[in-house]
This record gives structure tokens, sequence and C-alpha cells, in this order.
């Protein structure tokens, strides 16, 4: 009985030091998963590198292992390049035109371009804290496209490589106006969901603080239905009954 113990002992032994190793292996594992999107938390927009691309397009049984690791293209974005060269063009009053809007109660759009041209002669925003040394704010983008605006901060990095942090909304229409939803964000070259635009809001914060006398038809729930197109956003202050 005294061996046959000794053995139960020792299977218990190896049974607990395969069940640990087994533990710390997983834990390895998923620490060294979360770390590979932190690295990709500060990659530049644009084309990958050959180690990027590699970690982009690494499957398992044809599923991706890092879906959310994602490039990220800045030239398609309206206006943007015009005005990093120096040419806003004529600048539309958007503010303007709005308030004439909701005199005539009536709705008012505006192309993607023409926000853009807007948001770069009204927003002068500068890189602050630890990083204010190492990184310049180059420009403040909208995107719009199908039921979504894309809100996107466009920083340079000291060895001069584009880095993009972007927040997307999405309008959905309702019987008593729209509801807008953060459903995800896009950082260096991950794309990550809703609950993530946490760690980015503090910046797009200070952008809605500064445009605060803008957004007071928002406040004051004059606006009652947004609609967003591809390269178009509709701003409504008619109710639904008004319109049909």
């Amino acid at each position: 009985m005294g061996k046959r113990d000794h053995r139960q002992n020792d299977d218990a032994r190896g049974n607990g030091g395969c069940l640990r190793m087994i533990l710390w292996c997983s834990l390895l594992a998923l620490m060294s998963y979360l770390i590979i999107h932190v690295y990709f938390l500060w990659q530049p927009s644009g084309n990958p590198s050959q180690f990027s691309a590699r970690v982009m397009d690494t499957k398992i049984f044809g599923i991706r292992l890092f879906p959310a690791v994602q490039t990220y293209a800045l030239e398609g974005i309206a206006g943007r390049r015009e005005i990093l060269e120096g040419g806003f063009g004529e600048v539309s009053k958007l503010e303007q035109r709005l308030a004439n809007a909701l005199k005539r109660n009536d709705s008012v759009s505006f192309r993607e371009g023409e926000v853009n041209a807007w948001l770069a002669k009204r927003l002068k925003i500068r890189q602050t804290g630890p990083l204010a040394d190492m990184v310049e704010v180059r420009g403040v983008w909208v995107r719009f496209r199908e039921g979504e605006i894309e809100l996107v901060i466009e920083r340079r990095l000291r060895n001069k490589d584009n880095h993009v942090t972007s927040l997307f909304m999405r309008f959905e229409r309702t019987k008593r106006g729209y509801s807008i939803a953060r459903h995800s964000c896009h950082i260096g070259q991950l794309r990550l969901p809703g609950g993530f635009a946490r760690l980015v809001m503090p910046a797009y914060q200070n952008m809605i603080d500064e445009l605060d006398h803008e957004l007071q038809p928002y406040y004051e729930h004059q606006i009652f239905d947004v609609r967003v197109e591809d390269g178009m956003i509709t701003l409504d202050p008619r109710n639904l009954e008004s319109r049909l």
C-alpha cells in the first residue's frame, strides 16, 4: 500500500506540474499577443513594413490571427492634400449656412472637402504632454461614409512618419430623430472596438470644447436628423412629419 500511495503522490505532483506549465505557457502566449498589439498602436499609417505585413497575413486554419492589425490610408480624405500644401481655397461659412437653414427650417448639406477646409482654418491644435517634443499635429479631418462619420487626428512623428488616431461614429435614424454610437476607433495600425475609444477621447474632448459655440445647435436639440452619405453630411432641423 505504501508503494502505491507513493506512486499516486508522484502522479499527482506530475499532473500538477503539467497544469502549471500549461497555465504559464498560456499566460506567456496571451502576454505576447497583447504586446504585439501594443507595438502596432505606434506604427505609422501607409504601407506596412515587411514585419507588419507578415503579422497582418498570419493565419491559422484560414483565419487571421491578428484581425485588429490593419493599415490606414490617409490619401482618400477629401481636401487633405491641398490643405497640407498650403491652399485652403475659399473656405465656406458653414456656421452661417447652418444658421440660415435653421431660420428657414430646412436641411443643409456640407461636402467632406469643405468641412476639412473649415476645420483647418478654425482649429489650431497642438500636441501637449510628454510627447509634445516628439509629435506634431498635422491636421484634424473628417471622412464621411454611408451612415458613418470618422474623425481623424493626423500626427507626424519625429522620423517624419504619419501616425493616425481615428474615431468612428455611426448615426442611426429613429422615429424621434437620430442616435449616435462610437462603434470603433483606429490607433496606429490597430482597428479596435468602440470601448477602446476611451483611450483617445481626451484629444477629441479638447476639440469638442474648442468648437463649443458651433455645436450649440446640437446641444440645444435644434438638429432633428443627421444623414451621412459618401463624401457628404446633411443636417436637418425638421421633424419627420414636416418632411413628409
